[in-house]
């Protein structure tokens, strides 16, 4: 687990390494909002290196936030919209349908795509749900057995047979940078493109 972190962190460099990076969560108070065991361990890791924030502006990584499960960006069920006619007909007949139940999907992340990045959370053993995937873009559902690290490197890579998400700007790409959400919106406050580091305007 942890080798795969100090892997993505070899690939994934902070945008903003001056400001302080990882978020800190209170994992038992959130595993019993959300009624799980606990979480992933990479994922830990990964929120306490990282935190929530973007990837390359494509991919959003959330964190729990215990007492605020309806805030944005805030890790939590697969919300009963997602859980719809079209997207139960399309699990129903996947192999995923097969093995796992779409009701204990939690999501983890979105893609600018509006992918839902979701674990399957059945086992009692986080370490060992894999990730699902649910592509809008006509993709359907797809379960990788993969954990959320092991994912994000897959992505980045490419050793995915094909792209797992819609949206296509990571995929190969090799390495990538991390905006954490409090320097995103630190810079926004400033008035400065927290990518770029280009001055904004009052039309931007």
């Amino acid at each position: 687990m942890r080798d795969g972190l100090e892997q993505l962190k070899s690939v994934m460099l902070l945008l903003h390494e001056e400001e302080a990076a990882g978020d800190t969560v209170d994992w038992g108070v959130a595993a019993t909002e959300l009624g799980v065991p606990s979480f992933p361990s990479d994922y830990r890791d990964f929120v306490t290196s990282f935190g929530a924030g973007s990837i390359e502006d494509s991919v959003y990584v959330w964190v729990p936030r215990p007492g605020t499960t309806g805030a944005p960006l805030t890790v939590g069920r697969l919300p009963a919209s997602a859980v719809g006619s079209e997207s139960m007909r399309v699990w129903q007949g996947s192999e995923a349908g097969s093995r796992h139940r779409l009701e204990d999907m939690l999501v983890w992340g979105q893609t600018s795509s509006a992918d839902a990045l979701c674990w399957v959370a059945s086992d009692l053993d986080p370490d060992n749900w894999p990730v699902a995937v649910w592509e809008r873009q006509g993709g359907g559902w797809q379960v990788h057995d993969v954990g959320m690290v092991e994912f994000l490197l897959g992505l980045l890579r490419g050793t995915f047979p094909t792209c797992p998400v819609s949206d296509e700007t990571l995929w190969r790409v090799r390495s990538a940078r991390f905006l954490n959400f409090r320097d995103e919106e630190r810079s926004l406050d400033a008035g400065v493109d927290p990518w770029t580091g280009r001055r904004l305007n009052r039309f931007d």
